[in-house]
């Protein structure tokens, strides 16, 4: 026979056994619900996130299916599922399951049978009896939902309501986390390719190549459907490079005969600009391609300012200032090269020397502005006379010459005789008191490499000799001798007594 003091151990026996149950199962999915919270705190992409989280949240709370939906476009697709075949997943979006109204920031979680809140049609199939739905926002971003399934007749209770609240908060600030390190990723890809771009961009010093590989680099790296860089002169712009659609030569107001849409951007930051760069088929405003797209826009007129720059030192440094012919430095520097490739192949160059017999008494008489008149005229005469057969150098003063790669003394020879009926033709020279006509001959050498050791100095110094002799038979001739120059006696200047000019 029991007494009431043996009931009421009884009681208080079964009370704590029960007490201690719940809190064994309550430190049990606080323990899961740990390894949950770190388990999403070690991936960084969202989709292993959300595969993460189907799988681990439907273990803590016993549930025999979970999916995460999340946004796509105007509806909703299925990211990530656990409990249901994919095969039994619908092939495209899905519209918002019917607890979505009832969620909000404040109340992220609602659970109930299906009779109460339906689970979505899609779903239906499956025999559910309870579901949870749980919101994913952050900072009042939605960024989908996470439902929980139960086939059997065991409700969600309120402890995991409240579980739920704080896995869906967690899973949230993962999804949140996920996408900052891919665009922190992204972006440091975009910063490395960027910078890879730049440093092939930066060591481009040629104008026409800088401009190629500009078109090159927005076509590939943007990448945008067409480009062309158009170099701004004093005839327009001109197409330098273009790729990906057809481009007219020259650019009009306007801009007519370019392709619909074309997007025209400066290049360069000085006025007037270095150039102009069109695009077709570009990134729409916002994105991280049109960013891309902006800062290579930045480089490529910085790159082409640079090219420009260089192209103008070195004409500058190459170049005679009064005549526009090639100086002494580029005349010895090509020479060179071509010596170096005449003496592997066997062939033969020739350098003419030409010296101005009537310049220093045009210039006497006449003045410094008429001989400037003379020199440029005989420089364009001996250019367009060399032709393509050589390359045509002022080497200072009255002193020209010419090398000629691929040819003979026969050749040359011709090619002399050439020069020296062009040199011979009549000058006008204009002065403030009127035109006046002038002739002016010169006096010519040659030098033929193979008789040189295909040595530039000596070369040209054989050939200055050679000027030198053929000047010393012209004065001769001039005295009355019988012997012509090297390729013929050079008529004096009209009315300019010049001999003191000779040698």
């Amino acid at each position: 026979m029991t007494t009431a003091g043996d009931d009421e151990i009884r009681r208080l026996r079964a009370e704590l056994a029960q007490s201690r149950a719940i809190s064994a199962r309550a430190l049990a999915r606080a323990t899961r619900l740990a390894q949950l919270v770190t388990a999403l705190g070690k991936v960084t992409e969202v989709d292993d996130v959300l595969e993460c989280a189907v799988c681990d949240v439907a273990e803590l709370f016993d549930a025999d299916i979970a999916v995460v939906l999340t946004p796509a476009d105007a509806s909703l697709r299925v990211a990530a599922q656990w409990g249901i075949a994919a095969r039994h997943l619908p092939s495209g979006t899905v519209d918002e399951p019917p607890a979505a109204g009832l969620l909000t920031a404040g109340r992220p979680v609602t659970a109930a049978s299906v009779e109460q809140v339906p689970a979505p049609g899609w779903l239906a199939a499956n025999g559910l009896s309870h579901v949870a739905y749980g919101l994913l926002t952050v900072r009042g971003e939605h960024l989908g939902y996470l439902l929980l399934a139960r086939t059997d007749e065991r409700p969600f209770d309120d402890a995991d309501t409240q579980e739920l609240i704080a896995v869906v908060s967690r899973i949230s600030l993962a999804i949140d986390n996920g996408r900052l390190y891919r665009r922190t990723q992204d972006q440091l890809r975009r910063l490395q390719r960027l910078n890879t771009v730049t440093a092939g961009l930066a060591g481009m010093v040629d104008v026409i190549t800088a401009a190629r590989n500009i078109v090159d680099t927005m076509i590939e790296h943007v990448p945008v459907a067409g480009a062309a860089v158009y170099l701004t002169d004093v005839y327009g712009e001109e197409l330098a490079a273009g790729g990906g659609a057809e481009w007219p030569r020259i650019l009009g107001d306007g801009l007519p005969g370019v392709p619909e849409g074309t997007l025209s951007l400066r290049l360069g930051t000085q006025d007037p600009s270095a150039g102009r760069l069109l695009l077709t088929g570009v990134p729409a405003d916002g994105t991280d391609a049109r960013s891309f797209l902006d800062h290579l826009v930045d480089v490529g007129g910085l790159v082409l300012e640079k090219a420009l720059l260089f192209q103008r030192i070195r004409m500058q440094a190459e170049t005679d200032v009064l005549t526009g012919m090639p100086n002494r430095a580029y005349f010895m520097e090509t020479l060179g090269a071509s010596l170096s490739r005449c003496r592997q192949d066997g062939s033969d160059v020739a350098v003419l020397f030409i010296d101005m017999d009537g310049f220093k008494a045009i210039n006497d008489t006449y003045g410094h502005d008429a001989g400037d008149q003379l020199l440029i005229t005989a420089a364009q005469r001996l250019s367009d006379t060399a032709g393509l057969h050589g390359i045509a150098a002022r080497l200072g003063g009255d002193e020209f010459v010419i090398a000629c790669t691929d040819t003979s003394a026969a050749e040359a020879g011709l090619l002399a005789g050439r020069i020296q009926e062009a040199v011979d033709q009549p000058y006008v020279l204009r002065l403030p008191s009127g035109a006046v006509e002038a002739t002016a001959g010169c006096s010519i050498g040659l030098g033929l490499a193979a008789d040189c050791g295909y040595d530039a100095s000596t070369l040209l110094s054989t050939a200055d000799a050679a000027m030198y002799a053929a000047k010393q038979l012209r004065r001769a001739a001039r005295r009355g001798s019988a012997v012509g120059s090297l390729v013929g006696t050079v008529p004096p200047a009209a009315g300019i007594d010049h001999d003191d000019d000779v040698g």
